[in-house]
């Protein structure tokens, strides 16, 4: 009999509903932003162009048209840095409060079924760079439940664009992996349960 190593998941998300759905399956602890990432993407390197956008999906910010060198300081002070302090001190309590598991990190973000008028023809991105067969293992098993995967679609991990969790991952020495849900999929209680079920049993199958 092969004994199965206990894996010890930490979720960081800004698709909140789902979030907790994954976590309350897995007994995982959990990191959300509770802000907009049009006030700061905690998702991307400070030093990105991205963090704080003017026009969105060709639809002018307003609040981000001038942004100081000290606004743009007090954002980081204020929203970002809390946020990535928190994700660093749930991966560092998870591990001390289990030793002996295997622990990983999920990031969990969902996405707009149609950028720039394009649809986007997936149900869940499996976005990654350092972790490709974890990332495969999870792909393929949520395709099993029905779902339609892609890799590093609609965003791809070589581009920079799982940040956080590759920030995290790195300095903790663990694996991490991150999951775009497309959010036609997140608009009913129901359908998010259902979700955040699969989801969890692909994860504890890894």
């Amino acid at each position: 009999m092969v004994r199965r190593e206990k894996t010890n998941y930490v979720i960081q998300s800004v698709a909140h509903a789902l979030q907790r759905a994954i976590a309350r399956r897995l007994d995982a602890p959990w990191v959300a932003s509770r802000w907009s990432r049009l006030l700061v993407d905690c998702n991307r390197d400070p030093r990105d162009p991205s963090l704080i956008l003017p026009v969105s999906d060709g639809v002018a910010v307003p609040g981000n048209a001038r942004v100081s060198a000290a606004e743009r300081r007090r954002r980081l002070a204020a929203y970002y840095e809390p946020y990535h302090a928190a994700i660093e001190r749930t991966v560092d309590r998870a591990r001390r409060r289990r030793p002996d598991a295997r622990h990983r990190l999920l990031a969990l973000h969902s996405f707009t079924p149609v950028m720039a008028g394009v649809e986007r023809k997936l149900d869940i991105g499996v976005l990654f760079d350092a972790y490709p067969a974890l990332a495969r293992r999870l792909g393929r098993t949520l395709a099993a439940h029905g779902y339609r995967v892609r890799y590093n679609q609609p965003y791809s991990g070589f581009d920079g664009l799982i940040y956080s969790a590759r920030r995290h991952g790195r300095a903790a020495g663990i694996e991490y992996v991150e999951l775009e849900v497309n959010n036609a999929l997140l608009r009913e209680p129901r359908s998010i349960e259902r979700i955040g079920r699969d989801i969890a049993r692909a994860l504890r199958s890894l």
